[in-house]
């Protein structure tokens, strides 16, 4: 349930109860502007949490890249030592982490999207915020009119606040203009707010390293190795026909050493 709808249920909960119970319209606009500043917080600690995770995992995709970069540097050096099988190990290694690194960037820049719709939100909800309290001070200032204009009516009658006709009247429409009404076009004022409802940001996570890309990969680690100079030669290591992530590895190393001139 998203902070809005939670908001929503609030405001709700508390007309709704104010208009049954006749509660007093004052405290019925302290209490849902409370409401509101309370939201407002949570919205502030949940996004601090996003924040906070954002940064998280911005820094684990840099290690894994890292990481990566690593295994790169080891495969090499197993190819110069004449280790097939070595090498293709380093290989898988390097290949597994770049397909994290690549799953925690697409989280990246989800969760950066994420943030900045509710950094939206909470800039729309102070100005709301600012907009009620505004809004109540106007309204009460009525509603001690209305009271006053009340007693000065009783008085005039002679009633000291008794029940007659015309006080009947002026009592229905206080009831309805200052109670009711004015609850109501706080409830509206916060309404604007509610219309927006939070987005939910679905994170679309990166396909593992496919067989093309395992060859892509070793393609670059020729190009490298092609450039750095000679290197010891060795024979791959006969044995079973290799599965679809080995094939790709040993094919890729045959290249290589093809390359290298072993």
């Amino acid at each position: 349930m998203s902070i809005f709808k939670r908001f929503s249920d609030v405001v709700r909960s508390n007309v709704n109860s104010a208009i049954d119970a006749a509660e007093d319209p004052r405290k019925l606009l302290e209490q849902t502007i409370l409401d509101m500043e309370g939201e407002h917080k949570k919205a502030r600690q949940k996004l601090l949490e996003s924040m906070t995770l954002l940064k998280q995992t911005e820094k684990q995709a840099e290690t894994y890249k890292k990481q990566g970069v690593e295994w790169e540097g080891k495969a090499m050096a197993a190819i110069k030592a004449g280790s097939d099988e070595l090498a293709r190990s380093a290989l898988a290694e390097k290949q597994k982490l770049e397909a994290m690194a690549a799953e925690a960037e697409a989280g990246v820049a989800a969760q950066k999207g994420s943030n900045e719709q509710l950094k939206d939100q909470i800039v729309a909800l102070e100005k709301k915020i600012h907009e009620a309290k505004s809004k109540k001070d106007e309204l009460i200032a009525r509603l001690n009119a209305a009271d006053m204009k009340k007693k000065q009516a009783a008085i005039a009658s002679g009633t000291g606040g008794g029940a007659v006709t015309d006080g009947s009247s002026f009592d229905t429409f206080e009831r309805m203009a200052a109670k009711i009404e004015n609850s109501e076009a706080e409830v509206e004022a916060r309404r604007e707010l509610m219309g927006s409802n939070a987005s939910e940001v679905d994170a679309e996570l990166a396909k593992m390293t496919s067989e093309q890309q395992g060859n892509d990969a070793l393609a670059a680690l020729k190009a490298k190795m092609a450039a750095s100079g000679a290197v010891s030669s060795g024979a791959s290591s006969p044995g079973a026909a290799p599965s679809a992530p080995t094939a790709a590895i040993d094919d890729e190393l045959a290249k290589l050493k093809a390359k290298l001139g072993s």
